[in-house]
């Protein structure tokens, strides 16, 4: 993995290759499949990162929707999944600023709390990634009821991370940057 972050571009390419060959040999209804997809758009978004190519974060994209059609609910990473896309379309959105990837970033965000009860070890993540992408949205179109969902959600995840827990001092400082914000308004 660390090659194709670092390594040419030749490297990627082989390794799109390896992960599409390996996708052949997983047709649908393979229960693996949804794996092989979301690893071919994995490296396409690490090459969309070296080389900015547009295409690559498109295709990352649909291969991530194409995984999860094969994870229904109650499959057991359909949040994982939704999470997947998430991360693509806010790239996606940071790049070109399209509105309906940010909305789509938030509802998909959203869906995935939905499948990751309590104490689900990563809803305290699904928590936080929603409330980014709340202040994301209010910073760039000010909605104030934005801010206040995230200040919340933020909250939630300092209580789900108390000390000692290895991600508490990463939930203090993004509380105290969202009512920083909130103060500075």
């Amino acid at each position: 993995w660390t090659r194709f972050q670092y390594g040419r571009q030749e490297d990627v390419a082989e390794g799109i290759s390896w992960h599409q060959e390996a996708l052949e040999l997983r047709p649908a209804p393979h229960p693996e499949r949804s794996t092989s997809l979301n690893n071919i758009a994995l490296v396409l978004c690490t090459r969309f990162h070296k080389y900015g190519r547009r295409d690559d974060l498109e295709e990352a994209i649909s291969l991530h929707r194409e995984a999860l059609e094969l994870r229904p609910a109650p499959h057991s990473e359909r949040s994982s999944s939704l999470n997947n896309i998430a991360v693509v379309l806010s790239e996606r959105f940071d790049e070109y600023g399209r509105q309906e990837d940010l909305e789509e970033v938030i509802s998909l965000h959203r869906e995935a709390l939905q499948l990751l009860h309590a104490p689900h070890p990563v809803r305290s993540t699904s928590l936080n990634d929603i409330a980014l992408a709340l202040w994301t949205r209010f910073k760039k179109y000010g909605c104030q009821e934005d801010l206040e969902e995230a200040i919340s959600l933020h909250r939630e995840v300092l209580e789900l991370r108390p000390a000692p827990h290895p991600g508490h001092s990463t939930s203090l400082h993004t509380i105290t940057f969202a009512l920083s914000t909130r103060f500075e308004e």
